[in-house]
């Protein structure tokens, strides 16, 4: 009985450790893995457990790098890419379909696909490309403008007097020899503010006047049938002229304008 006491009297002082503490729980680890700077602060198996599913659910989230064509062509696919390049439904904005020529699209559509693209990505694009029509457009409007500009200062100080005869000339020489698809191209301020082109069309008019008085001190003021028939039709697409306006001080002579304008457009 005394050496029992003895033995529970000499063990009273020791402290009592926890299940966790008896033992560390990298005894089982090899030495390399003791070793391992990453376990230093995982402090017990069930930490280490802990840490290793968060880590695993972190790693599922994340898509690894593919290293073949096979394993991009499926990470292209997971990302969204359509099964065929003809599956993109892409829609054009409206207003805009010169600029979206089919075979164009066709190329665009295959592209995209070998890019690994998805639908929402390739309508993106198309979107920017509309932004790109857009703000070109705008350049050559501005550009037509102060083309405009330049060219109307030019041919006022080359024509002289005759300037407006000469743009009348141009007219009417547009209006015999041209067309609507000429018309249209000439709606471009780059095309239809060429100098080289508006004294090209004066010079073609001017064969073509039914009355003038070359060498006459009134030439600049030569009108022929044909011109009197457009200035008609600029006055009577003018509401905001003199003719239409009866409370207008020019408006007599608006009239006697005009009805000048008729006996030249429709003589005897």
């Amino acid at each position: 009985m005394s050496e029992m006491a003895t033995e529970v009297t000499d063990n009273a002082d020791a402290p009592v450790l926890s299940d966790n503490q008896a033992t560390d729980w990298r005894e089982g680890l090899s030495d390399e893995l003791r070793a391992e700077p990453t376990l230093a602060n995982i402090n017990d198996l069930e930490s280490a457990a802990k840490t290793l599913v968060h880590q695993q659910k972190m790693m599922g989230s994340r898509i690894p790098l593919p290293k073949t064509d096979e394993e991009r062509d499926e990470l292209y696919t997971k990302l969204g890419r359509p099964e065929n390049a003809t599956d993109y439904k892409v829609d054009v904005p409206q207003g805009y379909e010169q600029y979206y020529p089919e075979e164009m699209m066709t190329s665009f559509k295959e592209t995209g696909h070998q890019l690994g693209l998805s639908p929402e990505q390739m309508q993106g694009l198309v979107e920017w490309q509309k932004g790109s029509v857009d703000f070109q457009m705008n350049q050559d409007q501005v550009s037509g403008q102060a083309l405009g500009t330049q060219t109307e200062e030019s041919l006022k100080q080359e024509f002289g007097a005759n300037y407006d005869k000469n743009m009348t000339a141009a007219k009417r020489a547009l209006a015999v020899y041209g067309n609507d698809a000429l018309s249209e191209k000439l709606a471009n301020p780059a095309i239809g503010n060429d100098p080289d082109l508006i004294r090209l069309l004066a010079n073609a008019g001017k064969d073509i006047t039914e009355d003038s008085a070359t060498g006459t001190a009134n030439n600049s003021l030569v009108m022929s049938p044909m011109d009197a028939r457009m200035r008609i039709d600029q006055i009577n697409s003018n509401k905001s002229h003199a003719y239409w306006d009866a409370t207008n001080p020019k408006h007599i002579d608006a009239v006697d304008e005009m009805n000048q304008l008729f006996a030249k457009a429709h003589p005897e």
